[in-house]
């Protein structure tokens, strides 16, 4: 099949971090067919370029003001016409429905293509205590609608959001949650013992809610004096974070990783004991996912993927309840052989359902579809 990926971004090289998991499936998929992405915005040039034998060609969007906007559109519009019209697309494919969505849906119309949109963010979502999420903008959730409801399929990652997707859309809705290279985020060994350490990996923004987590450690802490917490990551927040660390007496019990390379995020997990989810709203969490591929006990808020793997492989617990949180936390550094039940559990369920493999079976199977 000669395939279109409409992103966002893309890695610029093979070594290049951008969305690990496209880059992931980019791989698998460029070894059975003819792959071209089209990157909006990153990376921040006009290229055309190979990674892992898939045609990438980059509009460098990401370095213009807002107002150039159209142009930008413009021409992905014309790099995608000009190469489906040199040899015709089988499908289109499109990652985040805000932009390559509604680019894809103008491209259906035009080209006649089969067109999937895949959820992957806060389109349809809308927290306004933390002005997250697209649904609370009219006019751009009625954009929104209208490329979800001229694609052939739209699929999200967590039965969460496909469940949500439909309430929005009258296009076919799928479960198609992106995969976990199973081989690089693996089980390190299931009888060592581990120190009490908690992990949490995302940006440091208001939707993952990390300040609740700090706030649950200081009631883990009281039981567990030489407990761990680390927080990977980086954004908008760390300076808050940092100083609620401060403010709870914490400084020397929790750790600020920054930014970390992906092929160095499996060393993390598997010196944890725990990791714990505090997001307001997931699409669907590849974090959650790669510390489960290593085995590791999962904890946390009823969003995104983890919501999927509780209750037999994963322990929730309520949004902006730190002391739930705690308790949840301490049952499981209390209980060794509840954790390795869970890390067995949870490692099979990736396995199963989350692995690259399983992503591109399921996404070959909804291209090939008549």
């Amino acid at each position: 099949m000669k395939i279109a990926w409409i992103v966002p971004g893309f890695s610029s090289d093979e070594r290049d971090g951008c969305i690990p998991a496209l880059r992931d499936l980019a791989r698998v998929m460029a070894a059975r067919h003819d792959l071209h992405v089209f990157a909006l915005r990153y990376p921040y040039r006009r290229d055309r370029y190979s990674v892992f034998g898939a045609t990438v060609q980059a509009m460098g969007g990401g370095h213009r003001g807002r107002w150039t906007l159209p142009g930008v559109w413009q021409a992905m519009l014309s790099a995608v016409t000009h190469e489906h019209r040199r040899a015709r697309f089988d499908v289109l494919h499109a990652f985040w429905a805000w932009e390559p969505g509604v680019i894809a849906a103008w491209l259906k119309r035009q080209l006649g293509v089969r067109t999937i949109i895949s959820l992957a963010g806060g389109e349809l979502v809308h927290l306004p205590e933390i002005d997250y999420g697209l649904a609370g903008r009219a006019w751009l959730i009625r954009v929104v609608r209208w490329a979800l409801r001229n694609a052939d399929v739209v699929t999200a990652g967590s039965t969460g959001l496909v469940a949500r997707c439909r309430h929005a859309t009258t296009a076919a809705a799928e479960f198609a949650p992106l995969g976990v290279d199973v081989k690089t985020f693996a089980p390190e060994g299931w009888q060592r013992e581990i120190s009490p350490t908690i992990i949490n990996v995302g940006s440091l923004e208001p939707v993952k809610a990390q300040a609740d987590l700090i706030r649950a450690f200081r009631f883990v802490i009281d039981r567990e004096p030489k407990a761990r917490l680390v927080i990977a990551g980086d954004g908008s927040l760390r300076g808050r974070l940092e100083a609620l660390v401060r403010e709870e007496g914490l400084a020397d019990r929790v750790e600020f990783a920054g930014e970390v390379r992906h092929e160095e995020l499996a060393a993390l997990y598997h010196a944890a004991s725990v990791y714990a989810q505090t997001s307001r709203h997931e699409a669907q969490g590849m974090a959650v996912l790669e510390a489960a591929a290593c085995g590791l006990p999962i904890v946390g808020t009823p969003v995104g993927a983890l919501a999927d793997l509780a209750p037999e492989a994963a322990v929730t617990s309520p949004h902006s309840d730190p002391l739930r949180l705690a308790q949840v936390i301490l049952s499981l550094l209390d209980d060794p052989e509840r954790r390795r039940a869970l890390s067995r559990a949870v490692r099979a369920r990736v396995e199963a359902v989350y692995s690259l493999d399983a992503a591109v079976d399921r996404f070959e199977g909804l291209y090939s579809v008549n």
